[in-house]
């Protein structure tokens, strides 16, 4: 046999598999720290959108009940509830039942006895069901016809949404 026509057929040194094993390990590292902060943006706009619908349902609240006022709601825990869905209410009483609904609905006082007493009557779902801001909390301001509905947040991405409209 010819030495000359055999080929050398040789395998991966143990060098070149840990080298392809580094570069594999880097690049599922990047990808897990991709999908971390992929995750924290999506609980950010998580956040921002309940915080936009809470803000648009207290706004569509004071246009539906214009005789009441609704001046100076500032930060704070709510007022006494009382169940206006079950029986006709006065538009002040429905308009403290909105305010009281909207603050145990945003998610600091869930534990504040107006928010309680609203649960027990199934006018808001059960603290584990709802979909509350990390110590959230709201106000509103009205000047002349124009109400201004702010809703905050408090957390490692805290946010503010505000809105605003003419009763």
């Amino acid at each position: 046999m010819n030495r000359a026509c055999r080929t050398r057929v040789g395998g991966a040194s143990l060098i070149e598999v840990l080298v392809a094993l580094l570069v594999v390990a880097t690049g599922a590292l990047g990808l897990v720290g991709l999908q971390v902060v992929s995750a924290q943006n999506n609980r950010l706009a998580l956040q921002r959108s309940l915080a936009t619908v809470f803000a648009s349902d207290m706004l569509e609240r004071i246009r539906a009940n214009p005789q009441a006022s609704y001046s100076a709601v500032g930060e704070g825990p709510p007022g006494a509830f009382e169940d206006c869905l079950g029986k006709p209410c006065s538009p002040a009483a429905l308009a403290d039942f909105d305010v009281t609904v909207w603050k145990c609905s945003l998610g600091r006082w869930n534990e504040e006895a107006p928010c309680a007493t609203a649960r027990a009557s199934d006018v808001l779902p059960p603290v584990e069901r709802q979909l509350g801001l990390p110590a959230g909390d709201g106000t509103i301001a009205v000047q002349g016809r124009r109400v201004t509905v702010t809703v905050f947040w408090r957390g490692a991405r805290a946010g503010r949404v505000v809105i605003g409209g003419g009763m």
